[in-house]
C-alpha cells in the first residue's frame, strides 16, 4: 500500500535527498543545451547515512567528468568517505588550517 508523503512529513535526510535529486536533474537538463556550470554544494550530506552519502559521492564523482563539482564540508568522516568512494582523478581535497 503506497501513500503520498508531503515534504513536511519527510525526515530531514529524505527531504535533503529529494532536493538534491531535483538539483541534479535540473543541472543535467541545463547541460543538455548549454555550457556546463560549476555545481557548488555546502554540507548536503550531513543528514545522509553513510551508504546514501557514498552513493551520492559516486554520482557527484561521475558528474565531475562533465562539470566542476565543489563540495564544502567540515565533517572529516565525509571526506574519508569521499576518498573511499570517488576515484583519485575525480577528487581534490583542501583542508583549511585551524
Amino acid at each position: 500500500n503506497e501513500s503520498l508523503v508531503h515534504v513536511a512529513g519527510m525526515s530531514e535526510g529524505t527531504a535533503d535527498q529529494l532536493y538534491l535529486a531535483l538539483r541534479l536533474a535540473s543541472l543535467e537538463r541545463h547541460m543538455e543545451h548549454h555550457a556546463p556550470i560549476p555545481f557548488v554544494l555546502d554540507d548536503i550530506l550531513v543528514n545522509f547515512d553513510d551508504e546514501r552519502a557514498a552513493a551520492t559521492l559516486k554520482v557527484l564523482g561521475k558528474l565531475s567528468e562533465r562539470t566542476q563539482v565543489i563540495y564544502f564540508t567540515h565533517h572529516m568522516h565525509l571526506v574519508d568517505l569521499a576518498k573511499a568512494s570517488v576515484g583519485k582523478s575525480q577528487l581534490f581535497t583542501h583542508t583549511l588550517g585551524a
